[in-house]
Formats: structure tokens, sequence, C-alpha cells
């Protein structure tokens, strides 16, 4: 007030000063709200940028899906881990599109490498009945309970001996929810569960999978006398709106010529997609006319 009173007081030479310091404090703050300003355009422009590669990649994603509910004869001959190719004609939001289709056997991920065989005949020969059923919801305690019913019936020749037997289940539930181990779990007919190994529970593929082993050729046998036998359990998820949108269950065997049966009729692919510097991975499984995206994750830009 008394710089103020002085000016007015006709001491002008302090009108200068206050103006320097108002231009300085002025250029100060101006300089950086530009600064912010410019730093906010950029982030706007690179988000931007970054939205149309993913819905480019996306749109990727969906192109190879339709292929592969098609049966485009470009899947057709393809062997487990084969990969196809191919770019979309044109552009996506200016942005060309690569696309990679690789097709997997339908436990790729779930057990190890050397657990199973692929391309093995008399597939056949082992079938399988799997309902699992809801039985029950508590919603008080936050959990729900299905049974399962794992029948099988082996139409071959001399004698088949179980190594793994397994039930996937997807989705998996959110972070942090509990899966209880399978409980009421009974055999009947040649299956067993004497000799059993270990027992695990495993997240994988976008849900979560039940996997019994056996010591190496002392698991259960089936053969001429013994055609029939059941796995039955129960098990519960804490999160009482959790459904399960797909499941099946499989079996793999000590010999040769039968590999691995399962209880669904299902095809499941890698798709991997980059536009731009965005490269977008799926995992999906077919049945049918219908694709169940297992996982979809951005993997790239770091």
């Amino acid at each position: 007030m008394k710089l103020i009173l002085k000016i007015k007081n006709g001491e002008k030479g302090h009108a200068l000063i206050l103006s320097l310091i108002i231009l300085f404090v002025g250029s100060v703050v101006t300089t950086s709200l530009l600064g912010f300003v410019a730093t906010g355009s950029k982030a706007g422009q690179m988000y931007q940028e970054n939205i149309k590669e993913y819905y480019a990649a996306d749109a990727g994603v969906k192109h190879a899906i339709h292929k592969i509910i098609k049966d485009d004869e470009s899947l057709v001959d393809l062997e487990d881990n084969d990969s196809y190719d191919y770019s979309l004609p044109g552009s996506v939001n200016g942005l060309p599109i690569n696309i990679t289709i690789t097709k997997h056997s339908l436990i790729q991920g779930i057990l190890g490498e050397d657990e199973y065989k692929l391309n093995q005949p008399h597939e056949s020969w082992m079938d399988f009945y799997v309902p699992p059923e809801e039985t029950n919801r508590n919603y008080e305690e936050g959990w729900v309970e299905y049974s399962c019913n794992i029948t099988f019936h082996y139409d071959g020749s001399g004698s088949r001996k179980v190594e793994t037997v397994g039930s996937f289940f997807s989705p998996a539930p959110g972070e942090g929810i509990t899966i209880d181990e399978p409980y009421n779990v009974n055999t009947s007919g040649a299956m067993t569960l004497n000799n059993l190994e270990s027992f695990e529970i495993k997240e994988t593929g976008g849900g979560f999978a039940f996997i019994w082993r056996w010591a190496g050729n002392l698991g259960p046998q089936f053969d001429n006398a013994n055609r029939d036998g059941s796995l039955t359990y129960n098990f519960k998820v804490y999160d009482p709106d959790w459904m399960y949108l797909l499941s099946f269950s499989w079996a793999t065997f000590k010999e040769q010529d039968v590999s691995f049966v399962t209880s669904l009729e299902l095809s499941k692919w890698l798709i991997e997609v980059t536009a731009g510097d965005i490269t977008v991975r799926s995992s999906v499984m077919r049945q049918n006319d219908t694709v169940d995206i297992l996982t979809w994750e951005i993997v790239a830009p770091s």
C-alpha cells in the first residue's frame, strides 16, 4: 500500500519498478502455462494416435475371428502350431493392419509340452460326457457351487492307461477370488485315484483348470474288460455371481496312438495384430459358429 501511495503522490519512478515486477511475474506464469498447454497438446495428440491404433488392431482381431468362424480355406489345412500371415487390404484409420493366426492344440498352455502328443489317431476310442451343473448359490456366504461328472467309455482294442485327467472353466474369476479345491471326489469302474501323483489348480488361458496326474505307467487302465468309468466332484468359487461360459474336460494316455481326447470339439487360436506401434494378442476358442475370447492384451508399446 505504501508503494501505491507513493505512486499516487507523483513518484513515477516507482511505477516503472511495479510495472517491471508485474511483467516479470506475468512472463513466468505465462511461460509455465504455455509449457503445460504444449505438454497437454502433445499428450492429447499421442492419446488420439493410440486410440486410432487400438481401434485398428481391434478391427484386425475381429477380421481374424470372422475367418475362423467361416472356415476360411487358408486355415482349414493348418496343423497344430502352424501360422497364417496376411494383411488387410487398404488401411484402417490410415494404418496398415498385419495379422498372424496360429492354430494351437486345445490343451496348449494348460499341460506341459511333454504331457501330450499332437495329431494322434483313434481319439474317437474314448468318449466323455461332462455336464457341469450349478448346484447351489449362497449370496450371504459369497460362493457358487458346481458339480462335475466326467464319464468315460473306451471303444477300442487292447488297453489304455490314463496319465492326466482335467477340466477347464472360463472365464477366470476376478482378482482375489478364491477357488476351492474339488471335494466329494469319487471314482467308479476303471477310473481310480490309486497311484495319484499330484493335483493342481492352474489359472491359464483366460480361465482355470483342475488337473489330476498319475505316476508314470500306473494310471487307471481301460481295456476290453473295463470299458467304462467316471470321475465326479464338486467345487466352489467364492463369487456368487460367477458363471462358466465355457468348459471342457480331457484325458491324456500313455500309449502313442491315443495321446489325448477332449469332451468338446473345439479349436484354439492365437491372433496377433499389429497396427502402427500397437500389437494386440488375443487367444480364442471356437465351438461351431461361436467364438469365446479367452484373452485380449496389448503387448506393445512398452
